[in-house]
């Protein structure tokens, strides 16, 4: 999955982070949640309709967020967070290299489309921090690991594989958006395809 993410406000980048009070995260996370499913089925909703529907208050989200911009760029962060959600949770699922990576196509693209309508919101010049991983990204200490046992295709290195698996994922993701396949077509075919590129 991909999007374009957006640059950093002003506010971002002036405020020291700190972490939240618990119940401070809760007030955050409700936030986001309720974000996440107004902009889903409204991508130009007001901030207010946001704060409405997470049950909390203008001001508390104003606290959390004072630009529409803030909210964005933390959505931004979740898809982030629950790619690799996504992607730990099928290895910890276990089972062959061929398993893992047929069943990581459906979840690449039932996260890709809860969270499509960040697509209006990006930004073109930010990169996107899925695409050049680093050493501890778990998708690809998996795919180091899983060749080094023989279970991968050898003469690929993990980061080409990491790119590719990245590159299949927003085509998929892409067809799906597009109305070429449906969300269960695409992220069957995109497990398939990830099984007859890489497993051994």
């Amino acid at each position: 999955m991909v999007f374009r993410f957006p640059s950093v406000s002003r506010a971002a980048m002036t405020k020291p982070h700190q972490p939240l009070r618990s119940d401070a995260q809760r007030n955050r996370d409700a936030v986001l949640t309720a974000a996440i499913a107004v902009l889903g089925r409204r991508p130009e909703a007001s901030m207010q309709e946001i704060a409405d529907a997470s049950g909390v208050g203008r001001t508390t989200v104003y606290r959390h967020f004072p630009a529409r911009e803030d909210l964005v760029h933390a959505l931004f962060d979740r898809v982030v967070d629950e790619h690799r959600a996504v992607v730990t949770d099928a290895l910890a699922e276990g089972g062959t290299a061929a398993e893992i990576l047929r069943g990581l196509g459906p979840r690449i693209i039932r996260a890709g489309e809860r969270f499509r309508f960040l697509n209006a919101h990006g930004d073109p010049a930010r990169e996107d921090p899925l695409k050049n991983p680093g050493a501890k990204e778990p998708l690809l200490v998996w795919l180091t690991d899983a060749q080094r046992r023989g279970e991968l295709k050898p003469g690929l290195p993990p980061d080409w594989m990491y790119t590719m698996i990245h590159a299949l994922a927003v085509a998929a993701n892409a067809q799906a958006q597009e109305g070429h396949r449906t969300t269960d077509e695409a992220g069957r075919l995109l497990g398939e395809t990830l099984v007859q590129a890489f497993a051994a």
